[in-house]
Formats: structure tokens, C-alpha cells, sequence
């Protein structure tokens, strides 16, 4: 038990032999890194079990079977996906993303470090995917931030449910 544990990094990889289960019991943890990988052996369905996670980084790569199971957060959440130094290690698809978008309701914005290529994808499959409605049942917007190089490729495809913004940093 870790009841006053608020941030915690895992940085150098997840082993694809640990569970994330522990941390259901840390009620106070709203804000998570694991850097370095995980593998798609790792489930992440632990986190959605988290009381308070609001800010969830999944740096280095990240399969799209790591995406999938965190399928159906039920709280706010800020996503980070992808490693600012390394963006062609990401591993995830745009499907993934969309899956992943689509489940969780309460995902508001999204971080992405990611090829052009990856980053064009996914703002396409958001912006062709119905992401639904949010609580107050306006039709949900989601907020792709992304670094200043995509940004500048990527604004003008903006617009509608997905408003691309650059992330500063």
C-alpha cells in the first residue's frame, strides 16, 4: 500500500513479467510514466482500476495490444503516447488509437510523439471515427497535441471532433 503516492516513473522498460495490479492500491496516484517500452505481454486494464490516474505517459514502444488494454477508462484522462527522442519507436497504429479514443470517454487530450506519417493517420481515422458524445451530451472533441514540426503539417487538417494543437515545450 502506497497511500500517499501522487507521481511515479518507471523508466527502462516494463519487464513483460510484471503486473501493473499494485498500483490499484495507491489511491492517490493521479499521474503515471513507463518509459523505455511495454511490452504487449503487460496489460494496462490494472490502470483503469486507479481511483484518481489523470495523466497517463507510455513512452518508447507501444503495441497496440498495450493500447487495447486500456480500453474503457472510466475517468478523465490525459494520454501521452510515443518517445520525443525516438518518435519512429512507437509501434502503435492509428486503428489502436482510434479503438482506444472511442472507448474511453473521458479521454480529453491526446499526446502524441509519433512519425508524420503515424500522426496524419491517426488524425484521420479521428476525425472519419464517431467519438460520441461527452457527459453534458455535446458531440465530444478531442485534443490532439502534437510537436511543432507534425503541427505544421497537420493543422490544416484539423477541425471538426479533433482540434490539433502544438505541444510546446
Amino acid at each position: 500500500m502506497c497511500p500517499k503516492l501522487t507521481s511515479l516513473t518507471l523508466s527502462g522498460g516494463v519487464p513483460d513479467t510484471v503486473s501493473l495490479e499494485p498500483l490499484t492500491r495507491c489511491p492517490e496516484l493521479y499521474n503515471l510514466t513507463l518509459s523505455g517500452g511495454v511490452p504487449d505481454t503487460v496489460s494496462l486494464e490494472p490502470l483503469t482500476r486507479c481511483p484518481k490516474l489523470l495523466s497517463l505517459t507510455l513512452s518508447g514502444g507501444v503495441p497496440d495490444a498495450v493500447l487495447d488494454s486500456l480500453s474503457g477508462c472510466p475517468r478523465p484522462l490525459f494520454l501521452t503516447l510515443g518517445d520525443r527522442q525516438r518518435p519512429a519507436e512507437t509501434a502503435f497504429t492509428a486503428a489502436a488509437v482510434t479503438r482506444l479514443v472511442k472507448s474511453c470517454r473521458e479521454l480529453r487530450e491526446l499526446y502524441l510523439h509519433c512519425t508524420a506519417d503515424t500522426g496524419r493517420a491517426v488524425l484521420t481515422a479521428l476525425n472519419e471515427a464517431d467519438l460520441g458524445r461527452d457527459r453534458y451530451c455535446r458531440p465530444r472533441t478531442i485534443w490532439l497535441h502534437v510537436p511543432g514540426e507534425l503541427y505544421r503539417q497537420l493543422w490544416i487538417q484539423g477541425g471538426g471532433r479533433v482540434s490539433v494543437s502544438e505541444w510546446k515545450h
